[in-house]
């Protein structure tokens, strides 16, 4: 459920002014479901009862359509990218945009806006965007926002995209509220617009410093809207940007800005609401970092109200995650935390700026799994400086820490633009051989902030190859370990329900005390 969509709800609601919601996302899917008795079989499961959700063999078997899915999006994404490229509107993507197309201009809208969290969403946008202004001729202005917009250059997509009147980066509440008020573009903060000398920026986004004078949001048009979890899911927030915010590699701070926190107590008390209007009591927070100090006071205004919910957080292995806290946490609801760890080689923590010391990471996740915790471990393969003395290290790491892990990712090291590797890439044994572009429109390019590059000492000139490699091998490593728990590899939400679950019962190989 779009969260950025109901804080700017929210916005709407305190001025009483009426604005209409549509989760394009949600759409598609029940559209697909509706057209495919497999699919529709995977929905009536997803929606049905928590007991039989919880059964691993029946969720295989039903949620395994969920491919036929993925891959019927991807042939529309690729009529879109035709479509965008000016050649032609195949037959299945002119009905999908027709029909959004009518149900997002239905009340004669003044101003349209996406919210675009994902890069991977933006293809859809822009070829909605297009559609809504070359087929319907609507007289509405398209304005677009949300974290991908940090993660492109806004001129270089208006300038590609003449039916975008708008680019806004940065938070969304206050040029939100701006719109609202009837100001004009170029009156907003962090907004990107045309006019007769092209386009023109009106410089750095607005943040707010006191998060306490946000409404809280309104998912009052979303929550009814037939999410594919049997009971609800809600994402959350308790801070904005990162408090650690020095990792060399990290994108996020280009798109989420400082460091800023909500009171705990705010936050406990909107679980409450939560709880009250649409009985959830699970909660996804969507932070990039829960820190120690704020997870403490987070667990004390839970357990103050006595409030029965189970969320999952984000966090750094680092030792101030005592086993006390751990348990603390656990008591509150914390059932699943997902561990920036990155790497298991020493070495290459130092060198990222992590922050963390590998030996008290294994502490903290034994320590974790002993009350009860799940841990997902979020690993990078292929980050500069690594070799086969770095990638050993991490394979050690992760055998000894393997009984105490349930999930983990194994991602591709990126180069972004806006980091510090990204900056000084010769610092680091890297070399920039180009740029990355996500779609063409036209025959006009937009590029994303990530970077081709090669390493010192790597043949050639293709990109490097060795995170590739990397993961290749941790897979065949991965192979004679044992299986992770099922829930391990299941989307965010689903993960969270099936961690809840898991929570009080004892698990092999993760039954050892705290150290």
């Amino acid at each position: 459920m779009p969260l950025g969509v109901a804080c700017l709800a929210a916005v709407a609601s305190s001025q009483k002014i009426a604005i209409d919601q549509f989760d394009a996302n949600l759409e598609l899917w029940n559209s697909l479901c509706d057209d495919n008795a497999f699919l529709g079989a995977m929905r009536t499961f997803a929606r049905g009862p928590l007991d039989g959700f919880l059964d691993p063999g029946a969720y295989a078997a039903n949620m395994s359509y969920m491919g036929e899915g993925v891959r019927r999006i991807d042939e529309l994404e690729q009529l879109g990218r035709q479509y965008l490229a000016g050649n032609g509107l195949g037959t299945e993507l002119s009905a999908l945009l027709a029909r959004h197309g009518q149900r997002i201009l239905r009340d004669d809208p003044e101003i349209v806006g996406f919210s675009v969290m994902y890069l991977d969403q933006l293809l859809f946008v822009l070829a909605q965007a297009k559609y809504l202004h070359e087929e319907l001729s609507a007289p509405c202005r398209i304005v677009l926002g949300g974290a991908a917009m940090s993660a492109l250059d806004p001129v270089e997509l208006l300038q590609a995209a003449p039916w975008i009147g708008g680019v806004i980066v940065g938070e969304g509440e206050v040029p939100f509220a701006a719109l609202l008020a009837g100001q004009t573009l170029g009156q907003i903060p962090g907004c990107y617009y045309r006019d007769g000398a092209g386009v023109v920026s009106t410089g750095n986004p607005e943040t707010l410093d006191d998060l306490s004078t946000l409404a809280m949001p309104d998912f009052s048009v979303l929550a009814d809207g037939g999410y594919f979890n049997p009971v609800p899911v809600l994402s959350i927030y308790g801070c904005r940007g990162c408090k650690w915010r020095r990792c060399r590699f990290c994108s996020h701070n280009q798109s989420f800005g400082r460091h800023r926190q909500r009171p705990p107590l705010t936050v406990a008390l909107e679980m409450l609401a939560r709880q009250n209007s649409y009985g959830c009591r699970h909660f996804y927070f969507v932070d990039q970092y829960v820190d120690p100090i704020y997870l403490d006071a987070l667990s004390d205004a839970i357990l103050a109200m006595k409030l029965d919910c189970r969320f999952q957080i984000m966090a750094r292995t680092i030792a101030d995650y005592t086993p006390a806290l751990l348990a603390k946490a656990a008591r509150a609801g914390c059932c699943w935390i997902s561990w920036g760890m990155e790497s298991g080689s020493q070495r290459l923590l130092t060198l990222m700026n992590k922050g963390t010391e590998a030996e008290a990471s294994f502490a903290v996740l034994k320590n974790a799994s002993a009350v009860g915790i799940s841990n997902l471990l979020m690993m990078i393969f292929g980050a500069p400086g690594s070799d086969d003395r770095a990638l050993d290290d991490t394979f050690s790491f992760l055998d000894r820490s393997w009984p105490y892990v349930d999930g983990m990712t194994a991602s591709a090291f990126v180069l972004f633009a806006e980091t510090d590797y990204g900056r000084h890439p010769e610092k680091y044994g890297l070399e920039v051989i180009g740029t990355n572009t996500i779609v063409d429109v036209g025959g006009r390019p937009i590029h994303d902030m990530k970077l081709r590059f090669r390493r010192e000492g790597e043949d050639g000139r293709a990109e490097s190859p060795l995170a590739a490699r990397e993961i290749d091998l941790w897979e065949r490593r991965r192979a004679w370990l044992p299986p992770l728990p099922f829930h391990g590899r299941l989307c965010c939400e689903h993960y969270l329900l099936y961690a809840d679950a898991l929570q009080a019962k004892p698990r092999p190989g993760k039954r050892d005390h705290c150290a």
